[in-house]
């Protein structure tokens, strides 16, 4: 491995949520399906326009880490932005962000100056080290988990993607990309956030159920629940948040994300599926100093929610209103 430099608070509550077996009964009998035409997707290998990055910010400051995964096989871009505010008495909040290329990609001067006005986070955008919006085959790998003893999970439409790394790519963020990426800067500790789209949604609520001391505030934007066979809604059944500490869950979804059906599409409708989310909130929300709610965006594709809910999740810890 190499590396180079380059909210809400909770509130106890008596709620009983439901189980796996009641989210799953809410679910359509295919738990996948393909459509019978395949349509063409967006090129994501297209590169992206000069950002924020490279014209740079009169109120935040960048740094650049470079790094490669254990296995050499994915090459990373970790872009940290600081506000150039003085931080609060306790610390910037930090805010990890999956996707970070694309995340990076929807946001403006504008969203910068209206975070500089209130309570700016420290922004670490966990990208790829490529000038596209997305690195479709190491995301993949990273964001998606497999069970134990499980071999890679094969895309049977595009058999060099390969999932099942969700586990070393937390490995690696809790004991190398956080301490790199927070190095000297002044971090609120007990706020630390993380959000994610898609692939990224399920990798956050993967990392939420198996090592939620990992971060405080999740947001979960139009998540891949049906990977490897909802694999993500058992783990949610053995959920245990840590006792006396605070957090804040905010699930999102678009309300039109099915209109086109894609590889990765389900089968169920959008009402189906957000009715299943709106369940799984009500049962995190169940749980001791845990805040948790679901966020239907409304007119909205599959693609369109990776801004609004990036929009949403910064609003959410800065006070900001980010538009």
């Amino acid at each position: 491995m190499t590396l180079h430099p380059a909210c809400n608070h909770t509130r106890r509550k008596m709620l009983k949520g439901a189980t796996t077996g009641a989210l799953l009964s809410l679910l359509p009998g295919a738990l996948w399906s393909l459509p019978t035409a395949a349509r063409p997707g967006p090129d994501f290998n297209q590169p992206l326009p000069p950002g924020i990055v490279e014209k740079g910010s009169e109120v935040y400051d960048f740094r650049e880490h470079r790094l490669t995964s254990p296995d050499g096989q994915r090459h990373y871009r970790i872009t940290v932005a600081i506000p150039r505010k003085a931080p609060p008495e306790a610390g910037y909040t930090p805010i990890y962000l999956l996707d970070g290329n694309a995340a990076l990609a929807e946001l403006g001067e504008q969203d910068l100056k209206a975070m500089d006005a209130a309570m700016p986070p420290v922004l670490i955008a966990l990208g790829y080290d490529t000038d596209a919006r997305f690195d479709v085959e190491a995301r993949q790998w990273d964001y998606t988990p497999k069970r134990p003893g499980q071999d890679a999970i094969i895309n049977d439409r595009h058999p060099e993607r390969r999932g099942g790394g969700a586990d070393d790519f937390i490995k690696l963020l809790n004991e190398d990309i956080m301490k790199e990426a927070e190095q000297d800067l002044p971090i609120d500790t007990s706020r630390r956030a993380i959000w994610g789209h898609s692939f990224g949604g399920l990798f956050v609520m993967h990392t939420l159920f198996t090592r939620p001391a990992l971060f405080d505030h999740w947001y979960v934007a139009s998540p891949t629940l049906h990977w490897n066979g909802y694999q993500v809604l058992e783990e949610a059944d053995r959920f245990q948040w840590p006792p006396e500490r605070r957090g804040s869950v905010l699930l999102m979804r678009g309300d039109a994300e099915l209109k086109r059906r894609g590889p990765y599409a389900n089968g169920g409708s959008d009402k189906q599926i957000n009715d299943q989310l709106a369940a799984l909130a009500h049962r995190l929300d169940s749980a001791p100093d845990l805040d948790a709610r679901f966020e239907v965006l409304e007119g909205l594709g599959h693609g369109a929610a990776l801004a609004r809910s990036l929009k949403l999740a910064l609003s959410d810890v800065s006070g900001a209103t980010l538009s």
